[in-house]
C-alpha cells in the first residue's frame, strides 16, 4: 500500500511445510543400546516429576512396591518412524520503505518478522521417551507407545513386574518440538553521483533479533531453550559498504560488526520465563565483546580486456575473542585467519 509516492507499507503471511525425508521415515529398526536409564516409575524417582507422574505409573501397570534400578544398559531399538507428519512453518512479515523524493538515491527499508515452526521432527532420547511418557497429563501418547513393560508373569528374559522389556523401547524421530524466531530487519541504500568525482554508493543491513527460542523437552514442552545471545547467535549484527568510483579506479570499504555474546548458556546468566540463572558463577565475565572486522579493496580497469585489483581483508588483525579458535561449537561467526592480504588480475 502506498499513500503517497515516497512511502509503501507491506505484510506477508505464509504457510510452508517440510515433509520428513527417506531417512527419518523408512531406517529399518536396529539394536542399539542405552546407558542405564533412570526408571520414572521406581519408588526413588517417583516423586521427581510431574503431578501426573505416579498416577500414570499406576495406570500403566506399575506396582506401587516397583524400586527397580537397572544394572546395565537397555537394548532397545532404533531407526525411522513411517507415522511422522510434516513440520509446519507460519511466516509473519510487516515493514515498509522509504524512497523521498527530495534525497534521490536514497532507499531505507524496514520489516519486523516473527516465524513459528509447529511439529518439528526431533530425535528423543531413551530416557526422554520415558520421562515424557509418565509427565504427560495422561498415557494417551506418542511416547508410551513407544515400549512396553512386564505384566503380573514376569518378561520373556526374567522381566519383573513393571520393569521395560528388553528390546521393546523404539528410539525414532517424533513431532514433537516448536521454534520461534523473532526480529526486525533493516537496509539502508544510498547512490550518488559527485559529477566529475566519480560516483558514491553505500548501503547498510543491520539485523537485531528480537527472540530465537527452540522448545525441544517433550517433558516440559512449554519450557524455552533460548539460542539468541549465544556463541553463533549475537542479537545484533550488520555489514556496511562504501564504494567510491571515479574513472577506472574503484575503491571499496567493509565494516562488519558482530554484537556480544554471552560465554557459554543464555540461562547460565540471565532469568528465563521466570527462571533463576543457572550458573551465574560461571565465569569472571558473561560476554564475548563485540567485534568489528574493516576490509578494504582496490579495483582497476586496464582497458576492456585487464581488470587487476588488491586488498586486504580483518585491516586490524582482529582474531577470535577469549581464545576462541573461529572453527566449531558457534565460533565460526568469527573470522579465524587474521589479517589477509590478496591480489589478482582477470584477463578476457
Amino acid at each position: 500500500w502506498a499513500p503517497i509516492q515516497d512511502v509503501r507499507f507491506r505484510a506477508n503471511y505464509s504457510r510452508a511445510v517440510r515433509a520428513p525425508n527417506l531417512v527419518d521415515l523408512y531406517t529399518p529398526l536396529g539394536q542399539n543400546y542405552a546407558p542405564p536409564p533412570t526408571d520414572p516409575c521406581s519408588l526413588r524417582n517417583i516423586g521427581e516429576g510431574s503431578a501426573t507422574r505416579e498416577a500414570n505409573c499406576r495406570a500403566d501397570g506399575v506396582p506401587t512396591t516397583y524400586d527397580y534400578v537397572y544394572p546395565s544398559s537397555l537394548g532397545y531399538l532404533s531407526g525411522g518412524n513411517p507415522d511422522l507428519k510434516a513440520e509446519t512453518s507460519d511466516s509473519y512479515t510487516v515493514g515498509g520503505v522509504v524512497q523521498p523524493r527530495f534525497l534521490p538515491g536514497f532507499s531505507l527499508s524496514v520489516d519486523y518478522y516473527k516465524i513459528v515452526v509447529n511439529d518439528v521432527i526431533t530425535a528423543p532420547s531413551a530416557q526422554n521417551i520415558l520421562d515424557a511418557c509418565y509427565d504427560a497429563t495422561d498415557l494417551n501418547n506418542q511416547f508410551c507407545a513407544l515400549f512396553d513393560r512386564a505384566g503380573a508373569g514376569g518378561g520373556p528374559r526374567g522381566e519383573i513386574q513393571g520393569q521395560i522389556l528388553e528390546n521393546s523401547l523404539q528410539v525414532v524421530p517424533l513431532n514433537y518440538a516448536k521454534l520461534k524466531v523473532r526480529g526486525i530487519d533493516v537496509e539502508a541504500s544510498y547512490r550518488r553521483n559527485l559529477g566529475n568525482l566519480g560516483d558514491i554508493g553505500t548501503r547498510l543491513v543491520y539485523t537485531r533479533v528480537l527472540q530465537n527460542d527452540s522448545f525441544l523437552d517433550p517433558t516440559a514442552p512449554g519450557v524455552a531453550d533460548q539460542t539468541l545471545y549465544e556463541l553463533g547467535d549475537p542479537r545484533d549484527a550488520f555489514n556496511w559498504n562504501v564504494d567510491f568510483k571515479s574513472g577506472p579506479i574503484t575503491i571499496g570499504y567493509k565494516m562488519r560488526y558482530i554484537g556480544k555474546m554471552v560465554l557459554n548458556e543464555y540461562e547460565d546468566f540471565f532469568s528465563k520465563q521466570g527462571r533463576d540463572p543457572q550458573n551465574a558463577d560461571y565465569a569472571d565475565r558473561k560476554f564475548y565483546p563485540s567485534v568489528f572486522y574493516h576490509d578494504i579493496r582496490l579495483d582497476v580497469e586496464a582497458g576492456e580486456k585487464f581488470n587487476f585489483y588488491l586488498g586486504v581483508d580483518n585491516v586490524t588483525n582482529k582474531l577470535p575473542p577469549l581464545g576462541l579458535t573461529g572453527a566449531g561449537g558457534g565460533s565460526g561467526i568469527y573470522n579465524n585467519i587474521g589479517r589477509f592480504f590478496y591480489a589478482g588480475a582477470v584477463a578476457k
